[in-house]
C-alpha cells in the first residue's frame, strides 16, 4: 500500500468513527421524541440508511466527472461536521413539531407512521447524504489501477468500518457517559472538520483525470458479472441486517438489555465487517474466479450461522464455564469482556464473511477506472437498500410470523440459495461442489436447529413455562415455580413482577392514592402484571389511562388474574400501547396522579423516564394538587445514583417525599407542586372504604399508622441527604451507564450464572450468597435514613388525640416492620 493510500485510509477511518458516533447520539435523541418503541427506532434507522443510499446514488452520478474528488470528500466532511452540531441542536427542540404532526394526523395509522419517518428523514437527510457520498469519492482517489480495485475499495471499506467500531465503543463506553450528547457531538464535529480541512488542502494537489463525457447512446452496458455481484451484495445487505436484528434478540438472554450490551454487539458486528473486508482486500484482485469466491462466502455465511446457533444452544452451560475461565465476574472489565466474547462467538465469523464480500463486489463491478465512482456508488446503494428492507421485513414480518428460529432458518436458506445460484453462474469447475455444499447447509439448518430453540433456552432455566410469545417488541413469557407462584419475564430473562411481588406492587399503587385528597383521573405508565393498577382501582377513581410498551405483556395478564383481579376489564381503564414518555409528550390532558413502575435502571431506554425533562413534562400534566409518583429499585441502584435521582426530582418539584415498600426493597419518589404531606384524618377516611382497607390488609397494612410507618423522609432531611451534585438530564443521563457498572446492580452476576440474582434470592444458591449478603446489608443501611413522619403529619389532633398518642401508635407500627 502506498503512503498516499495509507493516509487516505486514516482519514476514512476517522470519518467512520465520527459517523457511527453521530448515529448513536441521534438515535438516542430521536427516541426521546419519537419514542423507544421498535417501530420508532426502526423508522429512525431506516431514515438514516435512506440518507446513505441517496448519498451513494448522488456520488454514483457525479464522482467520475470530478477532477478533485478528494476536495469534494473534504467538503462533505466539513458539511457533516457543521450538520453534526446543528442536527443535535434541532433534535433537542423537536417536540413541538412532533406534537403538531401527532395532533394533525391523529397519532396513529399508516399516514402518521409515514409522517414520523418523513420527519426523521428530513432532519437527517443532509448529513447522512453527505456520509453516503464519501466512499465513492475516495474510491476515485485511492484506486489507481484496474488491477487494484479490490484492494483499494476493500481497504477503504475496512478502514471506514473499523473506524466505526472505534466510534461505537468510544461513544457508548466513554464519550456519552462522560460528556453527554451535545458535547460528544461537538467533539466528533471537530474530527470531521479536521478530516475535511486536511482533505481539501491535500486534495488540491491530487487531481484525478475525470471520465470523458459519453453520449447516452454510446454508454457501455454494465457487465453481467457486475449486475450479478451488485444483486448479491443487495441480498447480502438484507440478510446482514436481519442477522443483526435476530442476534440482538437472542443474545439479550445472556448479555441483558443494557446500553453497554447493545454497544458491544454493534461493535462486534462492525468489527467483523471491517475485518473481513481488510482480509479479502489483500486477495480479491488476484482471484481468478471472484464470482465463485462470492458463492463460497455465501455458503460460508449460512454455515457459520448454523454453527453459531448450535453453539448458542449450549450457552446455558458454556457461559458459566467461560466466566469461570476468566476468573469469575469480579470486576466490571470482566463483565464487559464476557459480553464481547458472547457476541464474538456468535456473530464474528458470519460478519467477517459478510465484510469480505465488498472487495469482491468492487472487483466484479469495476471494469474501468472511468467508472470507479459510478459502480462502487451503485453497489453501495443496492447494499444499503437491501439493509433497509432487512431491518423492516425481518423485524416486522419474519420474526413475529415465524419466530426467532424460523427467521434465522429463512435467512440461512436465502444465503445458501444465493451461494448455490452464484456457483452455478460462475465458470468454476467446483460449481457443483459449491452448490451441493449450499444445499447441505440449508438442509442442516432445518435438521439440526431445534424447532423450539429459544423457547427451550428459557425452559431449561425456568422449567415451567406457562406462556411464551416472540413478538415484534420483545419476547414475553410467564414462568411458574413449584409453589405455584408466577413471574413475567422478557428476552433477557429478567422478571420484573409477578404473584410474588404483589406486596410491593400494591403498596406502590396505594402510596400516591392515599396521599392525594381526591384522585379521580389517573395516568398509569407500565402495566407489568397489573398488580399496582388493581390497587389503584380500589379507590373511587373516574378514569385510568394505562400505557404499556409491549402487547405481549397485555396478552400475559390473564395468568396473573389472582393478583391483578382482571384490572384491564374495569370499564374505567383505557389501555394504550405506546412508550410512556411519548404518550405524555403528546397528551393534552391533566391528571390527579401520574405514577410509573419502570424496569430496573440498567435496562436500555428506561432512564428516559427519570430525567429532569421528563419530570418537567409530568409536572406540566398534573392537575392542581396532583402527585407524580415513580418507583425505584433501591437495592440494585448505587446510593450515589439514588441521591442523583432525588436531586433531579427536587429540581423540578417543590415538594418531594420518599416512601418504601414493606421490605425496603424499593422506594417510591413522590413529587408535587403543592404540599402532599400525609393527613391522618384523610387516611382514616380512606381506610374506612372497604375496598381500600381490604386491599391494604392483604399486604398486612391494617391501619393508617402502619401505612405511615413506611415513610422514609421529605423536606429538609431529604434535601440534605440528596446533597449537591449533577442531575439526570436528557443530554447527560448518566444513570444508564453508572448503574450497570456497580456491584449493587448485580449486572455481572446475572450475566455470569445465566440466572437472575433475584431467582437466587428466592431460592438461595450457596455459590451466590454474596448477593444475599449484599441485599440484606443494603436494606439495613437504607433503613437508617428513615425520618419520623410525625412532623409532616397533618390533623393529628382529631378525636381528642395528641401528638404523644399518635407517636405511640406509630412506634408500634414501626416495630412490626421486617426491617425494624
Amino acid at each position: 500500500m502506498t503512503r498516499r493510500a495509507l493516509l487516505l485510509m486514516v482519514l476514512f477511518f476517522a470519518s467512520g468513527a465520527a459517523a457511527l458516533a453521530y448515529e448513536v447520539v441521534w438515535i438516542r435523541l430521536l427516541s426521546l421524541t419519537l419514542s423507544i418503541t421498535v417501530y420508532s427506532l426502526t423508522t429512525v434507522l431506516c431514515a438514516f440508511m435512506t440518507g446513505l443510499a441517496i448519498g451513494a446514488a448522488v456520488a454514483a452520478a457525479v464522482a467520475d466527472r470530478l477532477r478533485y474528488p478528494l476536495v469534494a470528500f473534504g467538503l462533505a466532511e466539513l458539511g457533516i461536521g457543521v450538520c453534526g452540531v446543528a442536527v443535535t441542536a434541532i433534535l433537542f427542540r423537536l417536540g413541538p413539531a412532533y406534537i403538531w404532526l401527532h395532533d394533525l394526523l391523529g397519532g396513529q395509522g399508516a399516514v402518521f407512521v409515514g409522517s414520523r419517518f418523513v420527519l426523521a428523514f428530513a432532519i437527517l437527510l443532509l448529513p447522512t447524504t453527505l456520509m453516503g457520498v464519501t466512499l465513492p469519492l475516495l474510491s476515485r482517489v485511492v484506486i489507481g489501477s484496474e488491477d487494484a480495485v479490490g484492494r483499494g475499495a476493500g481497504g477503504l471499506y475496512a478502514a471506514n468500518t473499523l473506524g466505526a467500531v472505534l466510534g461505537c465503543v468510544a461513544a457508548g463506553f466513554v464519550l456519552i457517559p462522560v460528556l453527554g450528547l451535545q458535547t460528544t457531538c461537538a467533539v466528533v464535529a471537530v474530527v470531521n472538520l479536521a478530516v475535511g480541512g486536511l482533505a481539501i488542502v491535500w486534495g488540491r494537489r491530487l487531481p484525478v483525470a475525470p471520465a470523458p463525457p459519453v453520449a447516452e447512446t454510446q454508454r457501455a452496458p454494465i457487465p453481467r458479472s457486475a449486475v450479478i455481484a451488485a444483486a448479491a451484495f443487495g441480498i447480502s445487505g438484507f440478510t446482514a441486517m436481519g442477522y443483526e436484528v435476530l442476534w440482538t434478540r437472542a443474545l439479550e438472554h445472556y448479555t441483558h438489555n443494557s446500553t453497554y450490551a447493545y454497544t458491544a454487539m454493534l461493535a462486534i458486528f462492525l468489527l467483523g465487517l471491517g475485518g473481513g473486508s481488510a482480509l479479502m482486500a489483500r486477495r480479491a484482485d488476484g482471484l481468478r474466479r471472484p464470482l465463485a469466491a462470492l458463492a463460497l462466502l455465501q455458503v460460508g455465511i449460512a454455515a457459520s450461522v448454523v454453527g453459531a446457533l448450535l453453539i448458542y444452544i449450549r450457552f446455558e452451560t458454556f457461559v458459566p464455564a467461560l466466566a469461570e475461565g476468566m476468573g469469575g465476574i469480579a470486576s466490571w472489565s470482566r463483565v464487559v469482556a464476557l459480553i464481547f466474547t458472547e457476541a464474538g462467538i456468535t456473530m464474528l465469523a458470519t460478519t467477517l464473511m459478510l465484510g469480505a464480500m465488498f472487495p469482491l463486489v468492487a472487483r466484479l463491478a469495476v471494469d474501468s477506472l472511468q467508472v470507479v465512482g459510478t459502480r462502487i456508488g451503485l453497489a453501495y446503494l443496492i447494499n444499503t437498500l437491501g439493509a433497509i428492507l432487512g431491518s423492516l421485513l425481518v423485524g416486522f414480518w419474519l420474526l413475529p410470523w415465524l419466530g426467532v428460529r424460523g427467521a434465522f432458518v429463512t435467512l440461512i436458506a436465502i444465503n445458501a440459495v444465493l451461494g448455490g445460484s452464484l456457483a452455478l453462474l460462475a465458470s468454476s469447475q467446483r460449481r457443483w461442489g459449491i452448490a451441493a455444499a449450499a444445499t447441505a447447509t440449508g438442509v442442516a439448518a432445518f435438521a439440526l436447529i431445534p424447532v423450539r430453540l429459544f423457547e427451550d433456552q428459557f425452559r431449561a432455566r425456568f422449567e415451567n413455562l406457562r406462556f411464551y410469545r416472540e413478538e415484534i417488541t420483545d419476547t414475553v413469557m410467564v414462568t411458574e415455580a413449584q409453589d405455584g407462584s408466577r413471574m413475567i419475564r422478557y428476552a433477557d430473562g429478567r422478571g420484573t413482577a409477578g404473584t410474588t411481588t404483589v406486596v410491593g406492587d400494591r403498596m406502590y399503587g396505594h402510596i400516591p392514592m392515599l396521599l392525594h385528597p381526591n384522585p379521580l383521573k389517573i395516568l398509569q405508565i407500565t402495566f407489568g402484571v397489573g398488580n399496582s393498577l388493581s390497587s389503584v382501582l380500589q379507590h373511587p377513581v373516574e378514569s385510568v389511562v394505562c400505557v404499556e410498551l409491549s402487547p405481549g405483556v397485555i396478552d400475559a395478564a390473564p395468568f396473573f388474574a389472582v393478583t391483578n383481579r382482571n384490572a384491564l376489564e374495569d370499564p374505567r381503564v383505557s389501555l394504550v400501547i405506546n412508550d410512556g414518555r411519548n404518550y405524555l409528550l403528546t397528551s393534552h390532558d391533566r391528571y390527579d396522579v401520574i405514577r410509573l413502575d419502570p424496569p430496573e435502571l440498567h435496562t436500555a431506554g428506561v432512564v428516559n423516564l427519570y430525567t429532569r425533562e421528563f419530570y418537567q413534562m409530568a409536572r406540566d400534566h398534573l392537575a392542581p394538587g396532583g402527585i407524580f409518583s415513580i418507583w425505584i429499585n433501591n437495592v440494585m441502584t448505587p446510593e450515589d445514583d439514588i441521591r442523583m435521582l432525588l436531586r433531579t426530582a427536587l429540581d423540578v418539584f417543590p415538594h418531594v417525599s420518599v416512601w418504601h415498600d414493606p421490605f425496603m426493597y424499593s422506594w417510591v419518589i413522590n413529587g408535587s407542586v403543592t404540599p402532599h404531606d400525609p393527613d391522618l384524618a384523610l387516611l382514616e377516611r380512606k381506610f374506612a372504604r372497604p375496598e381500600v382497607a381490604r386491599d391494604l390488609a392483604s399486604i398486612e397494612i391494617d391501619s393508617p399508622y402502619e401505612f405511615l410507618s413506611h415513610f422514609v423522609f421529605a423536606g429538609e432531611a431529604l434535601a440534605a441527604w440528596a446533597g449537591e451534585g449533577p442531575l439526570v438530564l436528557d443530554d447527560h443521563t448518566r444513570l444508564d451507564f453508572t448503574v450497570p457498572r456497580s456491584d449493587e446492580a448485580n449486572f455481572g452476576i446475572a450475566n455470569y450464572n445465566t440466572n437472575q440474582w433475584l431467582v437466587q434470592l428466592t431460592a438461595p444458591d450457596a455459590n451466590y450468597n454474596v448477593a444475599l449478603v449484599r441485599f440484606g446489608r443494603k436494606v439495613r443501611h437504607l433503613a437508617t435514613f428513615k425520618e419520623p413522619v410525625l412532623p409532616y403529619l397533618a390533623n393529628t389532633d382529631t378525636d381528642g388525640r395528641n401528638a404523644a398518642a399518635v407517636q405511640r401508635e406509630l412506634d408500634a407500627a414501626l416495630a412490626q416492620l421486617p426491617i425494624h
